[in-house]
């Protein structure tokens, strides 16, 4: 038996010669006795007289000393509880190899009707080669209690944290999951699983997206992504009314092109025509074709190509002043990808000391406090956008945008405001179509369907070809009408539009969650993995990968029902919250 000691009686001992000496001397004094008795019981008969019969010689009885009483005999159950509550003392005194001795003991002794038990035990000896701090060992003893009693929240609990301390994040969400799951959401919600589950899904998308943005290969993404990111600067910095017949460089003569090109939104023949013109050293435009190299790069997620670009620009000494104020603003955005933020915003604020009158400086620094939640900074920003020019429609947007967080978050009095300035932009900008949709995300988000419905369809009026639109209409019907297949039908309408739409694939995908059809999903994700620009949006997208791909797992194995997004969290705002 595992951990069991021989114990020898050393008969030397003072106390036991006292015992054994009083028991010698009683029966020496008997012994004395008897022999004394029978020595003087021969008596001699007087003379002339008979012979008197001889007595009997008595053997004296040998004095015993009276056994003690045994002890019942245990039964192996009881034999067990007895090892395993040893066990449990070890454990309170910090004994804990003493503990595992004992506990391994107890398994061996419970009848293999007990499973139950025998997973407690195992349990318990995970417990204490936590304390030992051996999480590979609190593995294989959670793995030994799951297979005798499968749904044992404690060990899978402790199994989860143990493979989170090995970095082996994707056993660690399974087990996660499993608990959710098992325990139901309010449940896991109150004993804090959930939360853990989502730090620890937190972290795997994290280093998931750091050595998938390292591996990947540089894609054109969808148009909209493009446009989006060309409608935040001023196309009129790189602008000219040189004709090209004037141009002997075909490197200039190139850049002319590629200008018509993006106003008329060919952008699949730009990156490789904007590399054959820099090669031609162009006498006349080359740092503009390096700000707009390093802007395609950037949006294709090739990060390594957009910095030397934009370093290139900032070390020019010939460059104009306008070109280099670009070259930083992008150059932050490249670092805000890659989650450098202190780079991201010494380049913003540098290029804001290089032309304080320039808009897009504003803009772009107010983008990125936006994105740390520094509100009051962002409104700041937005309002001296405004004032540098008022016909540009980005600040506008973002600033609404910005008010609108405000009182969500922090004043729920500004909320009246913020319909206020929604209509005013409106009518200042009734041909754009982002002012709409703001306007759509905003009703949404307070539940006024029907109204932000009309938003979403004037914004898709004015820009068909923005498939995002049509995307956000799709929420709507699931929201409003919980219209899954609607919701559906459109949601492939604008895919099929526009397959490299990051956001379409990602909302088709939760989609296909609601109706449990968890391959789609996470095909979608996928797909969606391979446009993604930022480290930021990959890590999203990892995580609701792993998640989506753990439950569907531990709902085969564990024989449970999925949990809805509907009932872990408010769908409306995971889905459909405004976008800055």
């Amino acid at each position: 038996m595992v951990g069991s000691k021989m114990y020898n009686v050393d008969l030397s001992d003072t106390k036991t010669k006292i015992v054994l000496g009083v028991a010698a001397a009683g029966t020496a004094l008997a012994l004395g006795g008897a022999l004394y008795y029978m020595s003087s019981s021969k008596s001699e008969t007087p003379s002339g007289s008979a012979d008197t019969p001889k007595k009997e010689s008595i053997t004296p009885k040998e004095e015993t000393i009276p056994e003690a009483p045994k002890e019942p005999e245990l039964t192996p159950l009881e034999e067990a509880d007895k090892r395993k509550a040893a066990g449990n003392g070890f454990f309170k005194k910090s004994d804990f190899e003493g503990a595992i001795n004992c506990y391994l003991e107890a398994i061996d002794l419970y009848p293999e009707e007990n499973p139950v038990e025998k997973s407690h035990c195992y349990q318990n000896m995970a417990a204490a080669s936590e304390k030992l701090g051996k999480p590979e060992d609190v593995v294989k003893y959670c793995s030994k209690a799951l297979v005798l009693n499968q749904k044992y929240i404690k060990a899978i609990q402790r199994r989860a944290t143990a493979y989170e301390k090995l970095n082996k994040y994707e056993a660690s969400i399974k087990d996660w999951t499993a608990v959710c799951l098992i325990e139901g959401p309010e449940k896991s919600m109150k004993s804090g699983y959930m939360a853990t589950s989502d730090r620890v899904l937190k972290a795997y998308g994290d280093e998931k997206a750091k050595k998938l943005m390292a591996a990947r290969v540089p894609k054109l993404p969808s148009h909209t992504v493009i446009n989006s990111a060309l409608d935040n600067i001023h196309m009129r910095d790189f602008h000219t009314t040189t004709k090209p017949e004037t141009l002997e460089n075909m490197g200039d003569k190139l850049y002319i092109q590629i200008l018509s090109d993006i106003e008329k939104k060919e952008y699949d023949v730009v990156p490789d025509k904007l590399d054959k013109a820099i090669s031609e050293e162009p006498a006349k435009f080359l740092n503009q074709l390096r700000v707009l190299r390093g802007i395609f790069a950037w949006v294709m997620a090739d990060y390594q190509t957009a910095l030397q670009n934009f370093d290139a620009v900032i070390l020019d000494t010939k460059s104009y002043m306008r070109l280099k104020v670009q070259a930083h603003i992008h150059r932050g955005e490249v670092y805000q990808a890659k989650g450098d933020k202190n780079r991201a915003l010494a380049d913003y604020n540098t290029a804001v000391q290089l032309d304080e009158d320039h808009p897009d400086p504003y803009l772009h620094r107010a983008q990125f406090y936006l994105s740390i939640e520094g509100l009051e900074q962002a409104i700041k920003d937005l309002n001296k956008c405004i004032s540098l020019d008022e016909e540009f429609a980005a600040p506008w947007t973002q600033l609404v945008y910005g008010q609108y967080q405000m009182a969500r978050t922090m004043s729920p009095s500004l909320l009246d405001e913020v319909f206020r300035n929604l209509s005013k932009m409106q009518e200042k900008f009734p041909n754009v179509a982002d002012v709409f949709a703001l306007y759509g995300q905003v009703l949404q988000d307070q539940r006024q369907f029907s109204a932000a419905e009309e938003k979403f369809q004037e914004a898709q009026r004015l820009s068909p070809d923005n498939v995002t639109y049509k995307a956000h209409v799709a929420t709507l019907k699931m929201m409003a009408e919980n219209n899954f297949d609607a919701a559906l039908v459109l949601l492939n309408e604008a895919h099929e539009k526009d397959p490299k739409c990051d956001f379409v694939l990602e909302n088709l995908g939760m989609i296909y969650i609601q109706k449990q059809m968890y391959p789609e999903a996470l095909e979608c994700f996928k797909k969606a993995l391979e446009l993604v620009k930022t480290e930021a949006e990959a890590a999203h997208l990892s995580a609701l990968y792993i998640g989506i791909q753990c439950q569907w797992e531990v709902c085969d194995e564990y024989n449970v029902k999925p949990v809805s997004l509907a009932d872990l969290q408010d769908f409306s705002q995971m889905m459909t919250a405004p976008q800055g």
